[in-house]
């Protein structure tokens, strides 16, 4: 009961302030995060790449610009209505679909790369989601997340900020997500391999950025039995 309050909140925090984040996250470091993010993946065009948590579709419109060809599912349908908007504004072909659950309404390896920003470490039940991304993913397809690690804390954004000179308005920005970061699951090194590991991804690949405060991990769908 505890843990369906928690994420109703969750979903009514992103469905009431959907122009907010969408606003928040299209400058500054966190974009900037997101196209470092995009690099990391070293998507390869034409390849099918399903976003889960999509957001206002940030991430997605950078893939879809690689040459991608990019499916976005989201719960909050404000988002949603952002990202589409954004998207037609730059003609770009992407499919954008509600998905309310964790079920991913797709068959199994049906994607070439699939991903998650911010997502796996502020949902009430991760594995669920993780298993989900692996299942939709063909094998030896990438399955790659971005998420603070453990270490992440409104002093330690703090100070990185002041050692970037970064504006208010950006350390404003950061600051709030360290401070969310901080009740949700964020992972150190050992508990984020389990992690992946667990959900059966193998070669994975695990790199920390801003001054060690976010993960950029990335590993490789099984074979299927």
């Amino acid at each position: 009961m505890r843990t369906l309050l928690r994420d109703s909140v969750k979903f009514l925090l992103f469905e009431v302030g959907a122009g907010y984040y969408a606003k928040k996250l299209a400058s500054g470091p966190e974009a900037d995060l997101r196209r470092q993010f995009a690099e990391f993946l070293a998507p390869a065009p034409g390849a099918r790449v399903l976003d889960v948590g999509c957001g206002p579709g940030h991430l997605a419109r950078d893939l879809a610009r690689r040459g991608c060809r990019v499916t976005a599912t989201d719960r909050a349908v404000r988002l949603l209505g952002i990202a589409r908007r954004l998207a037609r504004k730059e003609r770009l072909a992407i499919c954008f679909r509600r998905v309310p659950g964790r079920r991913q309404p797709f068959p199994d390896c049906a994607f070439d790369l699939v991903v998650a920003t911010t997502v796996l470490y502020w949902v009430e039940r991760p594995e669920a989601v993780l298993r989900e991304m692996v299942r939709v993913a063909r094998p030896g397809a990438t399955v790659a997340t971005l998420d603070p690690h453990a270490s992440i804390s409104a002093a330690g954004m703090r100070a990185y900020c002041s050692r970037r000179s970064l504006s208010r308005k950006d350390t404003e920005k950061l600051m709030a997500w360290a401070r969310a970061s901080k009740s949700s699951s964020c992972r150190d090194e050992a508990g984020l391999r389990r992690f992946l590991l667990d959900a059966g991804l193998q070669s994975l690949v695990l790199e920390r950025r801003m001054d060690g405060m976010v993960w950029f991990a990335r590993g490789r769908a099984p074979e299927r039995r």
